[in-house]
């Protein structure tokens, strides 16, 4: 059975492993800063260092990436530009310049890159709840609105009717700016100072509603509502119209707080939904699948 060293590559953090084929993880999860805001050679050897420590003392079939965009998967160079982070190593062709770094035991001589919504929908499809048969809509929320369109387990982009251009929900137009600026860290930060006077992040948020602190709840109830109202025309008959809906990221830790709304739609257009709060070991699951 082949194993894959395949890294999540965050901003802040990336996280790692080696895993088989079948979605068994042959270690924990690793984590390690992402050092994206350093130089070139920095970020590129700091890459090399993560994925030798994923493989430990066994060898691998490859290395695998779940990156954010944007950025060209097919053949691996990133296009991260003006975002604070990987700044330094736009347009620089990741495959060839790991490939120099790392030995084909280490994966080095199979390297492939895929968008990190994609690879949490392909493990959700493989390991997960969702399946492989029928349609389903992938929703994973975090520093921003990432998606995937599935049809029988495989990514798909605008060639099927009601799924927008390369699959991307994040820069639909949405109240005064885009899906992303609303579904995201910093749309419910934005959101809490509006309504709070304070910033608070998706912890701070639920602990202040926890603690009942006064207008936290109306914060959570209209980011639920933002939820439902921006992911809608996606399900009804007329949009993509999946059997299954799997929204994911570290914010569903609190989708007690804020669901009912998506919740309520989804019954009302049979469509099942799914909260998948491993995120991270779906992602790494689906990158084994590339």
């Amino acid at each position: 059975m082949k194993r894959f060293v395949c890294l999540d590559v965050g901003g802040t953090e990336i996280k790692a492993a080696l895993v088989g084929e079948d979605g068994a993880l042959r270690s924990g999860i690793l984590r390690f800063s992402s050092r994206a805001k350093e130089d070139r050679e920095t970020i590129l050897g700091h890459i090399a260092s993560v994925v030798r420590s994923a493989a430990g003392a066994e060898s691998a079939d490859g290395v695998r990436f779940a990156f954010p965009g944007p950025f060209d998967y097919e053949n691996g160079v990133c296009l991260v530009e003006g975002l604070d982070k990987f700044d330094a190593i736009f347009g620089v062709n990741l495959r060839w310049e790991l490939a120099g770094r790392l030995e084909p035991d280490e994966g080095g001589a199979d390297i492939r890159f895929v968008n990190d919504a994609a690879a949490f929908g392909m493990g959700e499809a493989a390991f997960g709840e969702v399946g492989m048969t029928g349609r389903a809509l992938c929703v994973p929320i975090g520093t921003g609105c990432g998606s995937v369109f599935l049809i029988n387990g495989l990514p798909v982009g605008e060639e099927i009717p009601g799924v927008p251009k390369s699959g991307y929900i994040y820069d639909t137009p949405f109240l005064d700016g885009c899906i992303d600026d609303c579904l995201s860290k910093r749309g419910l930060v934005r959101l809490s100072a509006e309504i709070l006077g304070v910033p608070l992040e998706g912890r701070e948020l639920a602990d202040a509603a926890g603690n009942g602190t006064p207008g936290a709840r109306k914060v959570w109830r209209i980011f639920g509502e933002r939820l439902r109202d921006a992911l809608s025309p996606f399900l009804v008959p007329d949009g993509f119209a999946p059997s299954v809906l799997c929204l994911g990221g570290q914010i569903m830790k609190s989708a007690a707080l804020f669901a009912d709304p998506i919740r309520e739609c989804c019954a009302s257009l049979g469509v099942r939904l799914l909260i998948e709060e491993d995120t991270s070991r779906r992602v790494l699951q689906g990158l084994a699948r590339i």
